[in-house]
C-alpha cells in the first residue's frame, strides 16, 4: 500500500488520532459509569471486608494441659470484650501449627505456657493472657496454700504466656491480599485496553472509514496513535482504581494499607503499560485481519488463550511467589506483566529481579511492536475478506 499524498507530519497524525480515541472513550458515558461502577466494588470490598473481619470469632487451639480455670477466663473477658471465642482441642503441635496454616485457627496455647500464632496479635494476646495468667494464679494458690509462701509461689506461677511466632512477618496476610488483587486489576486493565484497541479497528473497518483517514496519514501513524490513546485511557484506570484502593483502605482501616504505596501503584503503572504494549498490539494487528468482529474471535482465540493462561499463572504464583515455579514465569514476558506485581506487593521479588524482568519484557513489546504494525500496516486496508497472519505478513505495503 503505497503512503497517503496529505501532508499532515507523523507527530500530529499520532497526536491527532490519539485525541480522537481519548474524545471517544475516555469522555464516553459508559467509559464514565463503568468506571464510578468500579470504584463503588472497590470500596465496597474494602466496607465488607472490614465488617466481616469484625464480627469474626477468635479461634484459639488447646493443646497440653490447661490451667483449669483458664477456658472460662478467656470467655468472661471475650463478653466483656464484646467479643465472641471459641476454643479447640488439638492432639499436638504440630497440628496447631498446621491448623493456623490453614487458618481453621488463630492461635493456639501449648501447654500453658506459649501462644503460638503466625504473627504478633495485639488484640489476641491482650484477650488471652490476662486468661492464663489469672488461672495459673489461682491454681498456684490452690496447689500451695493460702499462707505467704503460698501467696509468693502463687504470683511467681503466673507468668506471661511466651509468644511464639511462625511468620514474623505482621503484614503478609496483606500483602499476598494486595499480591492477589494486583493481578486481577493488571490483567482486566491490559484485556479492558485491548478491547478497546480492537472495537476501534472494527468500527474504522466497518464504516469504510480507515479509507478515508488513510488517504491523510500512513497506517503506521493511525496504529501508533490508537495505541497511545487507549494507553492513556488504560493508566487513568488503572490510577483511579489504585487511589480509590488505597483511600478505602485508609478509610476502613484495612491492615492492606501498610503494603499500599504510591511506589507500588507506580511500578503497576509501568508493568500495565508493558503489558498493554505487548497485548495491545497483537489485538490490534489481529482486528485489522478481518473485516467482521466475528471473523476476529478464531484468528484472536490463541492469543486470548496465552492471556488467560498467563492469568492463571499469575494467580499461582500470588499463591506461592516464592516456588520455582513463580520466579520462571515471573521473567517471561507474556506472563511478567501479571506475575512480577504480584511479587513485588509481597515482598518476594528481589530489585534486580524487577528491574531484569522489565527489561526483558520492554525488549519482547519492542519486537511484537514492530510485528504487529507490518501486519497491521498490510492488512488494514483490505476490509472484503478475512486474511490470515503468515498471508499479511507476506503482503507487499
Amino acid at each position: 500500500m503505497s503512503g497517503p499524498t496529505g501532508t499532515i507530519s507523523s507527530g500530529r497524525a499520532v497526536r491527532l488520532i490519539a485525541r480522537r480515541e481519548l474524545q471517544a472513550r475516555l469522555l464516553s458515558k459508559a467509559f464514565l459509569v463503568s468506571l464510578a461502577v468500579t470504584i463503588a466494588i472497590v470500596f465496597g470490598a474494602f466496607g465488607i471486608g472490614a465488617l466481616i473481619g469484625d464480627s469474626d470469632p477468635v479461634r484459639i487451639g488447646l493443646v497440653g494441659a490447661q490451667p483449669p480455670q483458664a477456658a472460662a477466663n478467656v470467655e468472661a473477658i471475650a463478653e466483656l470484650q464484646d467479643t465472641e471465642v471459641e476454643l479447640t482441642e488439638l492432639d499436638s503441635r504440630d497440628d496447631a501449627e498446621a491448623a493456623i496454616d490453614t487458618g481453621e485457627i488463630d492461635a493456639a496455647i501449648v501447654d500453658g505456657a506459649e501462644l503460638v500464632m503466625r504473627e504478633t496479635d495485639d488484640a489476641l494476646v491482650a484477650l488471652v493472657t490476662p486468661a492464663w495468667q489469672q488461672a495459673a494464679l489461682v491454681e498456684g494458690m490452690a496447689v500451695a496454700g493460702l499462707d505467704d509462701d503460698g501467696v509468693e509461689a502463687a504470683l511467681t506461677a503466673a507468668v506471661p504466656l511466651r509468644i511464639v511466632e511462625l511468620d514474623a512477618d505482621p503484614d503478609s496476610d496483606a500483602k499476598e491480599a494486595v499480591a492477589f488483587a494486583s493481578v486481577i486489576l493488571l490483567f482486566v486493565s491490559i484485556q479492558i485496553a485491548g478491547a478497546y484497541i480492537m472495537m476501534g479497528v472494527f468500527e474504522e473497518k466497518s464504516t469504510k472509514v480507515v479509507e478515508l483517514v488513510l488517504s491523510s496519514i500512513r497506517a503506521r501513524d493511525l496504529l501508533a496513535g490508537k495505541i497511545v490513546g487507549v494507553g492513556v485511557i488504560g493508566v487513568v484506570q488503572v490510577v483511579a482504581l489504585a487511589g480509590s484502593a488505597l483511600i478505602a483502605a485508609s478509610v476502613f482501616g484495612s491492615g492492606a494499607l501498610p503494603v499500599l504505596s504510591f511506589s507500588l501503584i507506580g511500578t503497576a503503572i509501568v508493568w500495565f503499560l508493558l503489558g498493554y504494549l505487548l497485548y495491545g498490539a497483537i489485538f490490534a494487528a489481529g482486528a485489522s485481519l478481518a473485516p467482521r468482529q466475528e471473523d476476529a474471535q478464531s484468528t484472536l482465540g490463541p492469543v486470548s488463550v496465552v492471556l488467560m493462561l498467563s492469568y492463571f499463572g499469575a494467580i499461582f504464583s500470588a499463591s506461592d511467589p516464592e516456588s520455582v515455579a513463580s520466579r520462571i514465569i515471573s521473567w517471561l514476558p507474556i506472563t511478567a506483566p501479571f506475575t512480577m506485581p504480584g511479587r513485588m506487593a509481597s515482598g518476594d521479588a528481589l530489585w534486580w529481579e524487577v528491574v531484569g524482568s522489565m527489561a526483558l519484557t520492554a525488549a519482547a513489546a519492542a519486537v511484537v511492536l514492530l510485528l504487529a504494525e507490518r501486519i497491521y500496516v498490510r492488512s488494514i486496508i483490505h476490509t472484503d475478506r478475512k486474511l490470515g497472519w503468515r498471508e499479511a505478513w507476506s503482503m507487499r505495503s
